[in-house]
This record gives C-alpha cells, sequence and structure tokens, in this order.
C-alpha cells in the first residue's frame, strides 16, 4: 500500500513558531515579549485572523434574518437585470467624442446619416464637376483634330481617308468602306498625337476617339453639316464585328452610359458638343442604319468605328 500523503497546506516553521508561543500565551498578543520584528507582526496577523472566528455567527439565523437576507440578493438580482437591459438599449449608451462632448447613439446614429448625405452630395458636385471637366477637355481636343484635319485638306486638296476594314466594310454590306486616317493628320504635324487621346477614356492610350465611316461613293459628301466625323468610341462596334445584333452589342456592353447616351462628337462644320442622346438627326451614330430614311437624316450612311 502507498503511504498515505497529507494533502493540507502547510505551515512554514516561523508560522509553526508563532503559533506555539500564542498557544502558550493563550492568544494573546500582548504577551508575546520573546517575538520581535517580522515575528511579532506574524504573531499579530495570526491573532487577527483568529479573532474573526469569534465574530462568525453560531447560532441560525431568525426568519426575519432569512427573509431580510432572500430579499437583499433578489433585489441585487433585479438591479443586475436591469442594468443588463439597459446596455441592450441602444438609446442609453452615451457615445464620448473629443472634448467631453457626450452623445447617446441614437444621436450619434442621426449625426453619421447626416454627414453621410452631406458627403454623398459633396462626391456627386464632385463627380459631376469631374465629368464636366473631361467633357470639356474632350471637347478640346475634338477642335484641335478639326483643325488638323481642315490643315490636311487645304495642303492636300482633301480629306485624309483610307479604306476601312474588311470586317468594318461588310457591316455597310460595302467591302469599299472608308474612314478617316488619323494618323496622316498626326504624322504629317497637322495635329498633335496627344489630342487624338480621349480624356472621357483614360487609359485607353493610343487614338481614344472613334472615326467615320461611310460609303466610299458617298466621299465628296462628308463635309455636310449634320456629319459627325470623329467622336466618343462606339461601344457597339467589337460586338458587331463578332456577330452579334446591334441590340446585342448594346445590351453586353461595359461602358459607362455617360458615354452611350450623351456621346461627345465632332461634326464636318467644326462644331464640338455633347448630344443628347446616341440617335442624331435620325441617325443612330453607333449602330448601322443601311436604309438611313430618318427625314432630317444626315445624306449619307454614316456611323463611328475604330
Amino acid at each position: 500500500m502507498t503511504e498515505r500523503q497529507d494533502s493540507h497546506p502547510k505551515m512554514s516553521a516561523a508560522d509553526v513558531e508563532v503559533f506555539d508561543q500564542l498557544a502558550a500565551e493563550g492568544f494573546d498578543a500582548e504577551k508575546l515579549t520573546s517575538l520581535e520584528g517580522a515575528q511579532r507582526e506574524r504573531g499579530q496577523a495570526a491573532v487577527d485572523l483568529l479573532t474573526l472566528l469569534d465574530a462568525y455567527p453560531t447560532e441560525p439565523p431568525s426568519e426575519e434574518e432569512q427573509q431580510t437576507l432572500v430579499d437583499a440578493t433578489m433585489a441585487r438580482i433585479r438591479r443586475a437585470e436591469d442594468n443588463r437591459r439597459d446596455r441592450m438599449k441602444m438609446d442609453n449608451h452615451p457615445v464620448m467624442l473629443g472634448r467631453g462632448l457626450r452623445f447617446r447613439i441614437a444621436e450619434a446614429l442621426a449625426l453619421a446619416a447626416v454627414l453621410a448625405m452631406a458627403t454623398a452630395t459633396i462626391w456627386s458636385f464632385g463627380t459631376l464637376a469631374d465629368e464636366r471637366s473631361l467633357s470639356v477637355r474632350t471637347r478640346q481636343n475634338l477642335g484641335e483634330i478639326y483643325a488638323g484635319l481642315s490643315a490636311f485638306k487645304d495642303t492636300n486638296g482633301e480629306m485624309p481617308v483610307h479604306d476601312a476594314s474588311v470586317p468594318v466594310g461588310n457591316l455597310l454590306e460595302n467591302g469599299s468602306a472608308k474612314t478617316l486616317k488619323m494618323g496622316s493628320v498626326a504624322n504629317g504635324t497637322f495635329c498633335e498625337s496627344k489630342y487624338l487621346r480621349n480624356p472621357r477614356r483614360p487609359g485607353l492610350g493610343g487614338n481614344g476617339f472613334s472615326c467615320a465611316v461611310f460609303s466610299a461613293a458617298d466621299a465628296d459628301h462628308i463635309g455636310h453639316a449634320d456629319v459627325i466625323l470623329v467622336g466618343d468610341r462606339n461601344p457597339a462596334l467589337a460586338g458587331m464585328l463578332s456577330g452579334k445584333s446591334y441590340g446585342e452589342a448594346m445590351a453586353d456592353s461595359m461602358w459607362n452610359l455617360r458615354l452611350v447616351n450623351r456621346p461627345s462628337v465632332l461634326f464636318s462644320d467644326g462644331s464640338c458638343r455633347d448630344l443628347d442622346s446616341y440617335d442624331h438627326g435620325g441617325d443612330g451614330i453607333w449602330k448601322v442604319d443601311r436604309a438611313n430614311t430618318g427625314p432630317t437624316a444626315a445624306p449619307i450612311e454614316i456611323f463611328l468605328a475604330h
């Protein structure tokens, strides 16, 4: 059998010596004259501890005392429950702000909502101002392009045009479709290449505009005032070239609606403006209207490609 071990905590040798002295003197600290310094303090602490046992009630509490204890306990429970409910109420919690200002949660949320609306309004105005600035810069670039086209025509006696790509020509059902050759304008120093960038399409690089595509037989009519020569890039062109209908191509386009619905364009008379719609004078500038029978349409079929 294993030897039984005492699991009770053991006193130190100094405590044992003090308790032996106390026992010999009847637990009277005043009679511990033989103890000094730390031992005397130990003796006093031991007497104080033992005094608590004298104060502990040995008689069972009366019914009145028991009821008092129950009432006090229930009161503390109710107070704790009330405090818990108060913590769950948002409008009962003050929020500390700088310099000692206090707002309750509901007031803080209302203030946050007002600040959010103010921020949204400022952001909206800022975005609108930014878009207007981009449109102004776009029209300025279009004006520079027109100056380059005019200088090219004055020098060469004709507009800079070349054959459109075969896929683009097929959209017009005419393999001899023509398009403006903007590279000749910039390469011939009639227009700086930086003006070929569209500020409304940052990050595109190179030529950010779309150019007019028209039938070769109608090339002499591109000077008509209602003809658009250059404009924002065509959002439907890639889809139409892949075989989609115009409606499908527009539906699949990821372009910003402000570019689709209010395109910036350059007319053949040199005017630059943002259109109210992608439909101008009965001619949808993004799609191929082969019949082109609008009452105020330009005298030739024309759409924008890149």
